[in-house]
Order: C-alpha cells, then structure tokens, then sequence
C-alpha cells in the first residue's frame, strides 16, 4: 500500500485560481459527454470500454477546440472516473442495494482534477521552510504549504486537484 498525502495549497494569482476552475468545467463537459456515450448503447454488453472511449478523445478534442486546452492525461483520467464509479455501483447491485446509473455532473458537483503519471512537477527547493511549487499542466503554480515533509527519495505518481465547498484548494 502507497501512503497517500493532502497537502493545502494555494494559487499563485488570481488568474491561475480561473483557469483552474475554467478546467474543472471542461473536465465535468467531457465526463458528461463520455457518460453519454456510455450509456448509449442500451445492452449492458454493448457498452464502450475504456479504451475505446479513450480513443475517442483526440476525435473530440478536434470537433470541440476547448477540450484541447487541457492536459490529455488528465483527461484520459476524467472518463476512468465513469469506470471506476460503474464498478462501484456494479458491487452495489451485486449486494442487492437499490441503485441506478450514473448521472451528469453539475458544476458544483465536479471540483477535482486527476493528473496521472505526467503534466505535474513538484519542486520543493524554493528556499522557504514548509513550502514547495506545484505546477500542473495548462492550469499554472500552486503554492504548497505543507505540515509534513515530503518524502525523500520518493516518486510522486499523481496528483489530483481539488477545490472544496469552503473555496480551499487541496
């Protein structure tokens, strides 16, 4: 098991906190779409798989210029996210609960960010104690206060980005 680490951050300036949100809402248009696209096919073995839903991405980035804007690992991680709830709910119904599909996301409903493998860089050499950069692909800097050291010698495999209710960036 990989220890897991939430660390309160902050955004440079005000246009990097913009263009952080402008994404959650590209994010949420994609998910949105590929859940479409999920569900289209009535029969349960009709399905898209991953793959091919994933495939799908450069298509859409060509036919809606604005999901070009972000990162493509990133994006590949917001339809994982339609897999992995699915699989949720599957167990669910394997336990007899009483559950349906899954549904659209509103804006609200959709305040995290996924960057899986690449687009993030953490550079905690900034000559300030407790503090470190963060810098996500075509969002910007974030900086990082953190309460804990960062692990020595470790590799940072993802980062996810998230804006709570309250307005504070995790």
């Amino acid at each position: 098991m990989e220890p897991t680490f939430r660390y309160r951050v902050y955004p440079e300036n005000q246009q990097v906190e913009k263009t952080a949100q402008s994404q959650f809402n590209l994010h949420r248009q994609v998910y949105n779409h590929a859940l479409t696209q999920h569900y289209r096919p009535a029969p349960k073995h009709n399905k898209p798989s991953y793959t091919t839903l994933q495939n799908k991405l450069p298509k859409w980035k060509r036919e809606w210029s604005e999901w070009s804007n972000t990162h493509s690992k990133a994006l590949q991680m917001t339809i994982k996210r339609i897999y992995w709830a699915q699989d949720a709910l599957d167990t669910l119904k394997e336990r007899r609960y009483d559950v349906e599909r899954l549904k659209w996301k509103s804006p609200r409903e959709y305040r995290s960010i996924t960057y899986n493998q690449s687009g993030f860089d953490v550079d905690s050499n900034t000559d300030r104690t407790e503090h470190a950069r963060l810098n996500l692909a075509k969002i910007g800097d974030f900086n990082l206060e953190y309460h804990r050291e960062l692990p020595e010698n470790t590799t940072i495999k993802q980062v996810i980005l998230k804006q709570e209710t309250s307005g504070k960036w995790f």
